[in-house]
């Protein structure tokens, strides 16, 4: 059955998704999911719609998935919306999708392709069907995520209120440069920098066409813990640990005390580990933080005061002057240079 199931999934990318992301198809076919979309940024056929969401954001702690990775970091349970730390395509390979990202929710047809960036909020569970075809829509669509190791590959079908995500459609491709490749072409597109695009879809092709490579010769287990072929596991590193918690909690006050609870440590042992592993915490921590708050300035159109408490910052005052010392610029002087740059 398995191995019926990877023929299907070969020919399917060989017939119709590389094709797709080469040079001969001119057709735009990249949608890249952001905290602020726009019409005209979306390929031709393609729509958009707003919902507010309506639930919480809730932080998921040491929930890890294949070779040890932390995979969550938060759920909107009340909003269907699941957030992680892998960059995730997804290509309607039939029929009309529906498919929500944060406050959107992205109407596709087939031939395109959902690039979705980490900590970006998207549908966790199906169908990806909204309003009247949920009553006789359909869709098909195959997914990936990255993983440092190699990738997740999974189909799923939509019929109306009907989902099928079918364990037996769900396998692991052990390669790490599939992973770079995805991973690349989501950064690519992600920043908007020259000829993006054409590097994005290079990237895809190349994807794709080594993904279908390593199915045929069989390098590709299914999604059961029974069946999978024993992999060596190191552990995570302190630092990881703890760079991995300030990803997760950067837009809330973060103690000491918080992360040293959170990797079973004494504050007396965190801070010798610190010392040890050559740490500086605040440093570490307002890194990420001007990270996040480049993210949302490129991003979005919030204020400074608003980036500012979005990275935990109370006075927009002192955001502002970190952000100088930082970046050799103020906040709104990026956004505009940035802009500038990508227009």
């Amino acid at each position: 059955m398995f191995c019926e199931i990877m023929k299907s999934i070969v020919q399917l990318l060989r017939s119709k998704i590389i094709p797709w992301t080469t040079p001969s198809f001119t057709q735009r076919r990249l949608i890249v999911t952001r905290l602020v979309m726009q019409a005209a940024d979306l390929p031709d056929g393609v729509t958009i719609a707003t919902r507010e969401l309506v639930g919480e954001r809730k932080v998921i702690k040491a929930r890890r998935k294949h070779g040890n990775q932390r995979f969550y970091t938060a759920f909107w349970p009340k909003d269907n919306l699941q957030e992680t730390t892998v960059p995730r395509i997804s290509c309607v390979v039939s029929g009309m999708a529906s498919h929500r990202h944060g406050k959107y929710i992205v109407r596709c047809g087939e031939g395109n392709f959902l690039l979705i960036p980490p900590g970006m909020p998207h549908q966790q569970f199906g169908p990806f069907l909204e309003g009247k075809e949920r009553e006789n829509g359909y869709c098909v669509l195959v997914h990936a995520y990255a993983y440092r190791h190699g990738i997740l590959f999974w189909q799923t079908t939509s019929r109306g209120s009907q989902h099928i995500n079918a364990a037996a459609d769900n396998f692991l491709i052990t390669n790490t440069t599939l992973a770079q490749l995805l991973t690349q072409a989501v950064e690519e597109a992600v920043a908007r920098q020259t000829d993006a695009e054409l590097i994005c879809n290079s990237c895809l092709t190349a994807f794709f066409a080594v993904a279908a490579r390593e199915i045929e010769m069989g390098n590709c287990a299914p999604l059961n813990p029974q069946e999978l072929p024993p992999v060596k596991r190191s552990p995570t590193s302190f630092t990881e640990e703890v760079q991995e918690y300030i990803e997760a909690n950067c837009h809330r006050m973060i103690k000491t005390e918080d992360v040293a609870r959170h990797v079973y440590m004494s504050n007396s042992h965190f801070f010798r580990e610190m010392h040890k592993n050559g740490i500086n915490f605040t440093d570490l921590l307002t890194r990420y933080r001007m990270e996040q708050a480049c993210r949302f300035l490129r991003d979005s159109d919030l204020t400074v005061r608003e980036v500012a408490n979005k990275v935990s910052y109370k006075s927009s005052t002192y955001f502002q002057n970190l952000f100088r010392a930082r970046m050799g610029c103020t906040p709104l002087e990026y956004r505009h240079q940035v802009r500038k740059e990508t227009s």
